[in-house]
């Protein structure tokens, strides 16, 4: 059995591959406060029948590291605390590096999670196309040609080029959105305090159920309908004994077309310099993806292969990637 683990800054998502059987398991285990509990984790997904780890990263760039050599050092360091099987590290040039390589490198497998996905895109899927992965924070834009991965190496680059945005389904706060929206007729400034995510957009507009409200409120509250209403609320500096249901709802709608917005100008950008209309979604923002690529021809990993798979795709990715390798 392989383990495709992927060790995010919010979540670790791991996905056990046997053969042609696989079972996805998503954890939110936030880094800057847990990481020293990791090993413990990782452990618990160890047995006899674990063979090989494949293994992506973004978690260090959390801010419970200085640097991102810090960051691949110890993660590197914990997965091998927890394995006493084959380990390798995917890059972003698409090889599997082992871990002493990929300490070398490091840079070179900061942030390779979407590389996987891309080249399973590219073998399994389509190989011309954009993926687009939304999910809990950042969204990836990555164009591919003739199994070709186009996009750049480093976040830094792919923010510069339309390829990262950093707002996702959950964790983003409403805030960068936005800071003026028409309210009661006049345009109204928002609040920039951290009251509200696009979580709480997400789950009033049944964009995503409570189960997938995964990540922790701001408030520390709830995640019910009524509990999401109370934090948007809160971004006008109001409440719900001033504000009512239905305007909240439709000040709801008004900053989620700025989400579909920024998305959808990140991806024609990409999709004018390469010349590509097709796209394969993948990630918990599936439907948010639906609704701001309407004119592109969409192709959805969730339909695929399921939801688990595309909540959890570089763990996946990197997993069929490497049993791909080894045949």
């Amino acid at each position: 059995m392989i383990l495709g683990i992927d060790i995010g800054g919010a979540n670790t998502k791991i996905a056990e591959i046997d053969n042609d059987r696989y079972k996805i398991h998503h954890i939110y285990f936030p880094m800057w406060k847990k990481k020293e509990e990791l090993s413990d984790l990782l452990k618990s997904y160890n047995n006899d029948n674990v063979e090989y780890v494949a293994l992506v990263m973004t978690a260090e760039l959390a801010d419970c590291y200085k640097t991102k050599k810090e960051g691949v050092y110890d993660i590197i360091n914990k997965v091998e605390q927890s394995f006493n099987c084959p380990i390798y590290v995917f890059d972003v040039d698409g090889n599997f590096l082992t871990t002493e390589e990929a300490k070398k490198n490091y840079l070179k497998v900061s942030a390779s999670n979407w590389v996987a996905t891309g080249k399973f895109v590219a073998e399994f899927i389509k190989e011309s196309c954009i993926l687009v992965d939304m999910g809990s924070t950042t969204t990836d834009i990555i164009p591919i040609k003739n199994k070709k991965i186009l996009a750049e190496k480093t976040d830094l680059d792919r923010l510069m080029n339309n390829q990262l945005v950093y707002v996702g389904a959950l964790r983003t706060p409403v805030s960068f959105l936005a800071n003026k929206i028409e309210f009661r007729g006049k345009l109204t400034n928002l609040s920039s305090e951290y009251f509200s995510i696009t979580a709480d957009i997400s789950l009033i507009l049944n964009k995503i159920s409570e189960n997938d409200y995964s990540c922790e409120t701001p408030d520390n509250g709830g995640k019910d309908f009524k509990s999401c209403l109370t934090r948007l609320a809160r971004v006008l500096c109001a409440d719900l004994n001033m504000v009512s249901e239905n305007e909240i709802i439709d000040f709801a709608k008004k900053l989620y077309n700025k989400l579909l917005n920024l998305i959808r100008e990140n991806v024609d950008s990409v999709s004018k310099r390469y010349n590509l209309n097709d796209i394969v979604i993948t990630g918990l923002g599936e439907e948010i993806l639906k609704d701001a690529l309407t004119d592109y021809n969409i192709i959805s990993i969730k339909e695929l292969y399921g939801k688990d798979v595309s909540l959890a795709t570089p763990s996946f990715a990197v997993g069929k990637l490497l049993q791909m390798k080894l045949k």
